[in-house]
C-alpha cells in the first residue's frame, strides 16, 4: 500500500527498540498458549524480529505484523534479500449487540490494529519477550495487547489478546512464521456481564510485492483463496463448490495455466506455473490443472491404494509428512483406484501479475533484482474455545474440519474506515455481495441471531467460507489489493478464550506456497504438535576483514549437539543469498579459518553451521554480523596501511568507467588504496573546485584503504572528467589524479 493520504507518525510510541532477549521458558501445552497472570504497568510498545528461517518479519506488540514504514523486513524472502512481500498485516475483530462500554447502544462495533487507526495497545503484564530457542520453536516472541485504552479506542469490548509467534529454521519448515492467539473476553473492560455474541476476528494482510521492486510494486497485485474449489464425494460428506454463475468447482476452466511468456531465468526453478494469471479457457480445469481428479485447493494428507497408505516426503529433509500426525478429521475422495485423504487449505494470498504499464508481461518481475516471484498467504490452521469452565467448543468446524467465515479483498480506494465497514467486510458482506452462492455450513445457525445481522443462508453450504471471488473474474485489473481473512462467528462469554492458530507463509510460486503451508500444517500435527526437527545450534561467530583474507573465529556451543558431524563455512556476496561453500570442516576442535580467496573491495558475508553427523541438516545461516535491526553488514578485505604510501598510493579502479567490479548495482565506489593509517584527502576538479574532504582514520594503524561514493559535499553525485586529489598527513603530502568515465 503506498497511499499518500495516509498519515504517517500518527502511532504514539513510548518505547520502539529491537527486542532481542533471550532465556528460557516453562514448557507451553502443544497448541495451546497458556496465558500468564497479568500483573502490573502497561510495557511499552516494541519491535521484535524473526530472522532464523527463510522468511524474516517484524512484529509489533498491538497486533501489528511487517513494518509499513520499511525499517524492519516485512516477510522478507528469502531472508537477507532485502526483498520484503508484506507492507503492513495486522488483527482486527468485530461485535454485534450493546457490548461497549455505552451499555445499551447496539451497533457494528470493531477493535482492529489498522494502520493509522489502531485501537489495540501493549497489555498491563504481558510485556514483549523474545525467546530463542523457546519451548516450542528456534525463534518465538510472547506479548499481549486490549482493545481498552482509552487514548487509542472510545469504544471497548473487553478484548484481550495473548499472542506468540513462532518460527524454525530447519530446512522445509523455515518459509513460514506462526500466529497463536488467544483471545479472552474481559467483560469488565466493556459492557459488564454482556458475552460477545457472533463475535469474529481477522487477520489483515496489505502486501505489495515486493519491495524490492522499485517501480510500483504495489499497483500490480494480484489476489485470491485457495481452499474453496473442492469437491468430494465422499458417501459421508458430499459436496461441490459453487461459483457465483453456477459453474461447479470440478469443471471451472476460466484461467490458462501457463509460464510468463516474457520471462527467462538463469535458474528454471523460478520460471514458475502460474495458476490463475491469464484468463482464458485452456480445457483443464482450473483446481485441477495435472488431472488426477483431486482438487489442487486441498492439502493431502495420505494416499490409500490397494491396502498401503502412502505419505508425501518433504524434499528438502526427508520428512514424511503427516506420518506421525494428522489431523482428527479430514475429507476421503476416490479417484481413479486411489482414495485421497485430504483437508481444505483455508489460505488467502498474493502476488505480483502483470503490470498495465509494462510492454511485456513483467509477471514476478523477472528482469528485476531481485526477482518477485515468490506467493504470500496467511493460511488458518485451527480454531477453538476454551470456556471459562474448562469445557472446550469448535463452532467453526464444517464436518469436523475448522473452516474461515469470509475471505475478502479490497484496493486502497475501499479502504473501510468505520466500524461498520469493517464489520460487513469480515462478514463477507462486500460491496457488490459477490462469492455467496457458497458460504460455511455453520453460518446457517447464525440466522435470525439479532447480533448477527450480517448471517443469511446461501444455496449451497458446505466446507469453505464465503469467498469474494478473484478480481480478475469480476472484471477488475491488477491494482494495490488486500485480503481479509475471517475466522468463524463465536459467542464468548466474560473468561471465555478463543484460541486462534495461522501463520504466514512465503515461498516461490503457488506450487510452492502451496507446499510451504502444507509442511505448516505437518508441523502442527507432528509428534502430538509442532514437532519440528531440531537443528545443531548455531555457533557464536566472529570475524573480520584483512588485505586479501578473512579471519573467522567461533565458539564451540554447538558442539553440545548430539550426534554433532562438524562445522561447514559459507560464504556469500553483495548479499546473504546464493551462500557458496568454502570449508567442511569434520568433528570438533577446529575454531578458527582464514579465506584467502578474496578480493580487496567486495563486500562479503559469512556463516557457520554446524552439521548432524547422520542426516547432514545444519543449524541457521544466521550468525553473520547485522545491525541492531537485523540488517546484514558486509565485511571488505582491504589494502593495508603503507609505509612507503608515497610510491604506493593508488586510486582503483582509474579510469572509473562507471561500474566496478565491486559495486552492487546503482552503487558507485572507488577506493584510494596504499594511504598511511591517518591522512586527508581532498579532492578537486580540474578548475580548481572543492569536491569532498575525506578523513581516513586507520585506527590500528592497519587500515590502508578509503572507499568514496563518487557524492560531493554537496550531496550531489560526481560528473565525468579528471580530478586531482591531495592527500595529507601531519607531516607530509602527495597529489595525484584520477578520471570518471559515466
Amino acid at each position: 500500500m503506498r497511499n499518500s493520504s495516509y498519515r504517517r507518525g500518527l502511532l504514539l510510541v513510548t518505547a520502539i527498540a529491537l527486542a532481542i532477549l533471550a532465556g528460557n521458558a516453562a514448557a507451553a501445552e502443544l497448541r495451546e498458549v497458556p496465558t500468564p497472570e497479568s500483573t502490573d504497568a502497561r510495557p511499552p510498545l516494541v519491535w521484535t524480529l524473526h530472522n532464523l528461517g527463510n522468511t524474516w518479519s517484524a512484529f509489533l506488540n498491538l497486533g501489528m505484523y511487517g513494518d509499513p514504514w520499511l525499517v524492519y523486513p516485512s516477510c522478507e524472502w528469502p531472508g537477507g534479500a532485502d526483498n520484503s512481500y508484506l507492507w503492513g498485516g495486522d488483527y482486527w475483530s468485530a461485535c454485534y449487540g450493546p457490548v461497549t462500554i455505552w451499555g445499551d447502544s447496539a451497533a457494528k462495533w470493531s477493535s482492529c490494529s489498522d494502520y493509522g487507526n489502531w485501537e489495540l495497545y501493549a497489555s498491563e503484564g504481558f510485556p514483549l519477550e523474545k525467546l530463542s530457542p523457546g519451548p516450542t520453536a528456534l525463534e518465538e516472541t510472547h506479548y499481549g495487547y486490549d482493545d481498552w485504552l482509552p487514548s487509542y479506542n472510545t469504544d471497548p469490548y473487553g478484548m484481550l489478546v495473548y499472542e506468540e509467534n513462532y518460527s524454525w529454521g530447519t530446512p522445509g519448515y523455515n518459509e513460514f512464521i506462526v500466529n497463536n492467539l488467544v483471545i479472552t473476553h474481559q467483560s469488565a473492560h466493556g459492557n459488564p456481564g454482556v458475552p460477545l455474541d457472533a463475535f469474529v476476528c481477522a487477520t489483515r494482510g496489505d502486501c505489495d510485492i515486493a519491495d524490492g521492486d522499485v517501480t510500483e510494486c504495489n499497483l500490480d497485485d494480484m489476489v485470491y483463496y485457495d481452499g474453496h474449489a473442492i469437491w468430494s464425494n465422499d458417501p459421508a460428506a458430499t459436496f461441490e463448490y459453487l461459483f457465483d454463475d453456477g459453474t461447479p468447482a470440478s469443471q471451472a476452466d476460466f484461467f490458462t495455466y501457463q509460464q510468463n511468456p516474457d520471462a527467462t531465468y538463469e535458474d528454471e526453478d523460478d520460471n514458475i506455473y502460474y495458476y490463475y494469471n491469464y484468463l482464458g479457457s485452456d480445457g483443464i480445469v482450473d483446481a485441477d490443472v495435472d488431472g488426477n481428479g483431486i482438487s489442487d485447493h486441498y492439502t493431502i494428507l495420505a494416499r490409500v491404494f490397494g491396502g498401503d497408505t502412502l505419505f508425501t516426503t518433504e524434499p528438502s529433509t526427508g520428512m514424511i509428512l503427516f506420518s506421525t500426525g494428522m489431523p482428527p478429521s479430514w475429507f476421503s475422495v476416490s479417484a481413479n483406484d486411489t482414495t485421497y485423504l485430504v483437508v481444505p487449505r483455508n489460505m488467502s494470498y498474493m502476488w505480483d501479475s502483470d503490470g498495465t504499464s509494462s510492454s511485456n508481461d513483467d509477471s514476478g518481475e523477472y528482469d528485476n533484482v531481485p526477482i518477485c516471484n515468490g506467493f504470500i498467504g496467511w493460511r488458518m490452521l485451527d480454531f477453538w474455545i476454551r470456556k471459562a469452565d474448562g469445557t472446550i467448543e469448535r463452532p467453526g468446524d464444517v464436518n469436523g474440519i475448522p473452516i474461515p467465515l469470509s475471505h475478502s479483498w479490497w484496493n486502497w480506494s475501499s479502504d473501510p474506515g468505520t466500524d461498520a465497514e469493517k464489520y460487513d467486510f469480515m462478514w463477507g458482506a462486500n460491496p457488490d455481495l459477490s462469492g455467496r452462492t457458497s458460504a460455511p455450513a455453520y453460518l446457517a445457525g447464525w440466522v435470525g441471531n439479532p447480533n448477527a445481522p450480517e448471517a443469511f443462508e446461501c444455496t449451497n453450504p458446505g466446507p469453505w467460507p464465503i469467498v469474494d471471488d478473484i478480481p480478475f473474474a469480476q472484471g477488475y485489473p491488477v491494482f494495490d489489493y488486500r485480503f481479509l481473512i475471517t475466522m468463524p462467528p463465536v459467542n464468548l462469554a466474560d473468561g471465555d478464550s478463543l484460541h486462534v492458530i495461522g501463520a504466514w507463509v512465503v515461498s516461490r510460486g503457488l506450487d510452492g506456497l502451496r507446499q510451504a503451508s502444507d509442511v505448516l500444517l505437518d508441523a502442527y500435527y507432528r509428534d502430538g504438535g509442532w514437532g519440528v526437527p531440531q537443528l545443531p545450534p548455531s555457533p557464536i561467530l566472529f570475524y573480520e576483514a584483512q588485505d586479501h583474507n578473512v579471519h573467522l573465529e567461533w565458539g564451540a556451543n554447538s558442539e553440545v549437539y548430539d550426534p554433532f558431524g562438524g562445522y561447514r563455512i559459507y560464504r556469500a556476496t553483495y548479499e546473504t543469498t546464493n551462500w557458496q561453500l568454502v570449508a567442511d570442516i569434520p568433528g570438533g576442535g577446529t575454531y578458527s579459518y582464514d579465506d584467502g580467496d578474496v578480493t580487496n573491495g567486495f563486500p562479503y558475508y559469512y556463516v557457520v553451521c554446524a552439521y548432524d553427523a547422520e542426516t547432514g541438516v545444519e543449524s541457521t545461516k544466521s550468525n553473520y554480523k547485522q545491525t541492531i535491526q537485523g540488517s546484514p553488514v558486509a565485511v571488505i578485505p582491504s589494502w593495508d596501511a603503507s609505509a612507503d604510501w608515497k610510491n604506493q598510493v593508488a586510486v582503483v579502479p582509474n579510469p572509473y568507467r562507471g561500474s566496478a567490479e565491486w559495486e552492487q548495482t546503482y552503487f558507485d565506489k572507488i577506493a584510494f588504496i596504499n594511504l598511511p593509517a591517518m591522512c586527508d584527502i581532498y579532492i578537486y576538479t580540474l578548475g580548481g573546485d572543492h569536491v569532498i574532504t575525506l578523513e581516513h582514520r586507520g585506527w590500528t594503524g592497519d587500515e590502508g584503504t578509503e572507499y568514496w561514493d563518487l557524492i560531493s559535499r554537496n550531496d550531489q553525485e560526481i560528473v565525468s572528467g579528471l580530478y586531482f586529489y591531495r592527500i595529507e598527513t601531519e607531516d607530509d603530502s602527495l597529489i595525484g589524479k584520477f578520471a570518471v568515465i559515466k
